[in-house]
Formats: C-alpha cells, structure tokens, sequence
C-alpha cells in the first residue's frame, strides 16, 4: 500500500501527529477501559469466594471476555513504541536510549509492588491463593523471566506482571528493530515475530521459557505496530467509520459459543484483532468530546498503570471486609461495583502520589547518567537532551 511504503521512508502526512493531543486524549480513554475490564473481571472473580462465606449468588460473568483488556494494553504498546521512537530508527545510540527510557518507565512501581507483596507474604503467608516459591522464581520474578509458579502457572511473584514479561520481551526486538532504518526495521521486528510465533507451534510446553515467548499472543504487539504506521500516513475517519470499527471491537469483550467457537481460534485472532480495530478507531477517528466523563476517562488512563498492577491489593482487603461487615445484607453485584470503584479512586492516588514522582526520579538519574557519559566523550546526540 502506498502510505505504508511512504510512512516506512520517513514521510507520510501524519508525521507530527504524535504531538497532538488529540489522538492522545483517545487513547488515554482506551487505556482507562482496557484497566477498568481487568479490574472488573477480578472483582467478579471475588464474589465466588463471597458467595461462599455469605450465600449470596456470585455474579455470573462467564459471557464476558473482560480479561480482553490485557489484548488491548498490547496492542496500545506496539502502537505507542512504534509511534514515539519512528524518528529514532538508525539513530546512533537510539536502541540503548529507547531500552533504558522503557524500564525506567516500567521498572519503579512494579519491583515496589512485587516487594510489598514479598513482605506480606512473609508476614502474613496465609492470605496468598499461591505460595510465593522458591529464591529462583522470586529472582526470575523480578527481571522479567516467566517462571512456573504451583501447578501448571506461569506468573511471577505479582501474578499480573505476567504480561510485563511479554512487554519487556516486545522492548528487547523493538530496541534491536532501532538499529536499522525504519522501514528494515519494521520489516525484521516483523518477520522476527511472525516467526517466533509460528515456532511457538513446534515448542515443547516443558520448556517455560521458550513456550512463554514464542506464544502468538505477541503478535497482538504487531498489530499496534501496523496500526501505529496506519495512523502516521495521515489516514483519518469520521465517525460512521470509527464507529463501525469500536463496534467490531466491543465483540472482544464478548465471549461466543456455538456456532463459532472461542476456543477454535488462537487468542491474537479472537481478541487480538478486535483490539487492534479497537485501536485503530481511537487513533485515526474523531477525537472525544471535552466533557467530564471523557477527562475522567483521561485521567485514569493515567493512572492505567498503577490500577492494572495495583488493584489486587484493593479487591482482596475489601472481600474480607464485605464478609465480615456486610456479609449477605447486600447483593454481590454491589460489592463488584464498589470494589471497583475503590480500586480506580486508590489508582488515581497511587500515581500522583508515587508512581509519577518515582519514575520521574528514576528517569531523571537514567538520562543524568546517560549525558555524563556521552558529555564525557563528546558524542551526546540531539535528542540524548530531550526528555524521556
């Protein structure tokens, strides 16, 4: 197609795009919705231990797909790398700068969150649905390397930063992607991919690590890649189109029995593409209006981060809580709405008061130590004084 062809030589109208706060303000929104479902999925999961202890009904979400979020959170990931380093490919330095700007950005408020989760399961082992494991595991935990953890579970110590392992794995072939020219760059990260997930057919599940990596869900990166290079060649719809795409899009959030079967696709297929349409409506559509709910929606697509990592330590307090103040007085539909709501409002906290300030930190003492370097040797490049 010809605007790939143009956006992968460096041209293509929508260059400049990425300083726009409009497509920002959508995608903002997107985030807080992929969170907000992961969320909601794991409070809905809780009130079938609270059906249990009060004998209240359990809320039945079986006809949703809410874990689609993390699909989404992927997808977001190719697109905004692709989008925000395009003018970094072939760049001197570009692969080591891009690296350590992303672990400064993911690193901070993860190993401080799987550190309190150490400590309370030293205080307090009890309270843990899965043992913490073995030195290894915690190690492997902390640098991203999946790991078994009980029975037939690859999760780290803080089960969700499973999907950070995928992340991280995404920023290593990214960083490599910046050494070449952008449009070979593109075409090896994704020839690279492709064929990892095509091995990942061929694997040997024993083999953690190598089934963990070579699953096809990283093709759900790819396709924000592709959507990113959509976007950058100027290609804008109104709002039948944007429409029809989030309207493909929401069946992600779906699940679908006979006579299509869930199960009968790979999950970068069933989810993935809708997430990917999902994307690419926020991206190229019309931009939200300014009202309250919409800024609300930005300013938890802020906080995404910290409520996606952060909201286990929110739902699990408030079921025991529920159990033993509320117990059966209330139906646990309630308890999903207000345990969300607690997590999204402790969310919002948690960022302003230490997720931004701790990256912050941390990227400030990164670029500080960068710049010594490179002053030192007299070869800081230009963008080596931008901020991260």
């Amino acid at each position: 197609m010809r605007f790939y062809r143009e956006i992968l030589e460096g041209g293509g109208a929508g260059s400049d795009a990425g300083k726009s706060p409009r497509m920002l303000l959508n995608l903002q929104v997107l985030r807080a919705l992929a969170a907000l479902s992961v969320v909601v999925a794991h409070a809905l999961h809780e009130t079938g231990f609270l059906a249990a202890a009060t004998g209240r009904a359990a809320v039945d979400g079986s006809a949703w797909n809410l874990g689609f979020g993390v699909d989404i959170f992927f997808v977001l990931s190719g697109f905004i790398m692709t989008h925000t380093a395009a003018c970094e490919f072939g760049k001197s330095g570009a692969p080591l700068r891009f690296f350590l700007r992303r672990c400064a950005r993911v690193i901070p408020l993860y190993w401080l969150l799987t550190s309190i989760m150490l400590l309370g399961a030293l205080a307090a082992p009890s309270l843990l649905a899965v043992p913490i494991g073995t030195v290894s595991h915690i190690l492997a935990s902390y640098f991203f390397i999946p790991s078994g953890r009980g029975v037939d579970e690859v999760r780290p110590v803080l089960a969700l930063g499973w999907t950070l392992n995928y992340e991280m794995l995404f920023y290593v072939f990214f960083s490599l992607a910046l050494l070449l020219p952008i449009r070979l760059g593109i075409v090896w990260l994704s020839v690279l991919m492709v064929g990892m997930a095509l091995v990942g057919n061929l694997v040997d599940p024993s083999h953690v690590q190598i089934a963990f990596w070579t699953s096809p869900i990283i093709l759900e990166f790819l396709f924000g890649v592709h959507v990113a290079l959509i976007f950058r060649s100027g290609v804008r719809i109104g709002v039948g189109g944007a429409l029809g795409f989030a309207a493909i899009g929401l069946l992600g959030f779906v699940r679908v029995s006979a006579p299509w079967d869930d199960a009968a696709l790979p999950q970068f297929l069933r989810s993935g593409l809708p997430a990917a349409l999902f994307v690419l409506a926020a991206a190229i559509g019309p931009v939200l209006p300014h009202r309250k709910i919409v800024l609300w929606g930005v300013a938890l697509g802020d906080a995404s981060y910290s409520l996606y990592l952060a909201h286990p330590f929110i739902l699990r307090p408030m079921r025991a809580i529920w159990t033993k103040v509320i117990g059966g007085a209330l139906p646990l539909g309630l308890f999903t709405l207000f345990s969300t709501l607690a997590a999204a409002l402790f969310a919002l906290a948690l960022f302003q008061g230490v997720e931004r300030p701790l990256t912050s930190r941390v990227q400030s003492i990164v670029l500080r130590s960068r710049r010594h370097k490179r002053i030192s040797t007299g070869t800081l490049p230009a963008a080596e004084t931008e901020s991260v």
